[in-house]
């Protein structure tokens, strides 16, 4: 099914696409995405996410919160009473777990809820990589700049009992919202340097494989 207007699925009304940046990002990371769908559906509207370009490095859960209050914000100006046909969400890197974070906040217009997307969005975490440099300049900015989301993509930030249910990532797991949308899809790749390609995929897997 395609993933542009959707004239089957609350065809009347404004779509909105949220665009939203990753870790130590700005709302112009997304400009070539934002264009090159402008091109291709010239009609929607666009909200670039910038709430929290001076706070990747906090909480996922506060930034989440943010983001949920910044499109909330937007629907209420630019969309007002039933204008407001369908949302997408299109993320980049921790964008895509702060867009996770926000959805709980978002529930009256859960309706409307259309694309989700993210693009090497760590969703598993970051415990992981094959560079040891990488590893190295995470371990920096979590240990050294006190990088709070870096501690909670590397689930140590588990309570006093070592309990790994206690981690932001498994709490974030059991949050409503992803169910709400038509469509789902997370893109991952090899050749990122930052998220783990199994840990920014989702795998379908058969029964067979499920038995076996």
């Amino acid at each position: 099914k395609a993933i542009g207007n959707g004239d089957d699925y609350n065809e009347y009304g404004v779509h909105l696409w949220v665009l939203v940046h990753g870790f130590q990002g700005n709302s112009q990371d997304m400009k070539m995405i934002k264009n090159n769908i402008a091109l291709v559906f010239p009609e929607v509207m666009f909200l670039m996410s910038s709430a929290n370009e001076e706070h990747t490095e906090g909480d996922i859960t506060e930034m989440g919160v943010r983001l949920a209050q910044e499109i909330n914000t937007h629907i209420n100006q630019y969309c007002p009473g039933n204008s407001l046909g369908k949302i997408s969400i299109i993320a980049h890197s921790l964008g895509g777990l702060i867009s996770r974070a926000a959805l709980p906040y978002l529930e009256e217009h859960k309706a409307k809820m259309f694309n989700f997307i993210t693009l090497s969005s760590p969703h598993l975490g970051y415990m992981y990589n094959s560079s040891t440099l990488i590893d190295a300049g995470m371990w920096f900015l979590k240990t050294w700049k006190k990088s709070l989301c870096l501690q909670q993509l590397r689930m140590t930030d588990y309570d006093s009992t070592g309990n790994l249910e206690t981690c932001k990532l498994y709490k974030l797991s059991q949050e409503k919202g992803l169910e709400w949308f038509k469509n789902i899809i997370f893109v991952s790749s090899y050749q990122d340097m930052y998220a783990p390609f199994d840990s920014a995929r989702i795998q379908i897997s058969n029964k067979k494989e499920l038995m076996s």
